[in-house]
């Protein structure tokens, strides 16, 4: 197999392994071996390994004594992951607002629509992963793209299970409607603002749920 070939199926490989642990595939906790991967997945064990070794790097799964684990998510994290996006992602919501184009704010408005119409928690949230993700792109800046990208998958491995402890979709609704308005009529400052009143009731959601989850076991 040339090197290219290797390269792309460990990339096929990495995203595979990528979007079943973020869509709950495998519970928080669980552990990855290359033993088990392997076959589930078809293929031999090197391209599972590479995989294995960049998900490790992207902070979604960790070593340990017998291959690897996904995360479980501390206070700890959430906080520090938190306060990465409220320094970069109230300026991804104005430059959205300054630079956005018509099929930017279409793109919105039909993923805004989608999430008020899931049928379950885990549809939601993935709609709501995608709605930032189009923001983040309307503002046009790959390397806060890439960024966020990393930061918002490290926050998703924790959002397995129930709703948040508030059980308020519909304010989260109503943030991301506000922030979608104001990118519309360009009010970078108040993209900027909303954003950041967005991520900290989302911050708050995420360490309720936490604490409960750690009051449970």
């Amino acid at each position: 197999m040339s090197d290219g070939s290797a390269r792309d199926l460990t990339a096929n490989y990495y995203l595979r392994l990528r979007d079943d642990i973020l869509a709950g595939q495998f519970a928080v906790g669980a552990q990855l071996l290359e033993t088990t991967l392997a076959p589930r997945y078809g293929v031999s064990r090197t391209p599972i390994r590479e995989a294995l070794a960049l998900l490790e790097h992207d902070g979604l799964i960790e070593r340990v004594s017998r291959g690897f684990r996904v995360r479980a998510g501390t206070p700890q994290d959430v906080l520090e992951a938190y306060e990465a996006r409220l320094a970069l992602e109230p300026a991804a919501a104005a430059a959205a607002a300054q630079r956005r184009n018509d099929l930017d704010l279409a793109q919105l408005a039909h993923l805004q629509r989608q999430a008020d119409q899931a049928a379950t928690p885990q549809e939601w949230r993935r709609l709501h992963a995608q709605w930032h993700d189009c923001l983040w792109r309307a503002g046009h800046n790959d390397i806060i793209v890439s960024i966020l990208g990393r930061i918002m998958a490290q926050l998703r491995i924790y959002d397995q299970g129930e709703p948040p402890p508030s059980g308020d979709y519909s304010q989260s609704s109503r943030d991301h409607a506000a922030i979608l308005e104001a990118c519309r009529e360009r009010r970078a400052d108040d993209a900027r603002r909303l954003m950041a009143d967005h991520l900290a009731r989302s911050r708050e959601d995420r360490l309720q749920a936490i604490a409960m989850s750690q009051g449970s076991n």
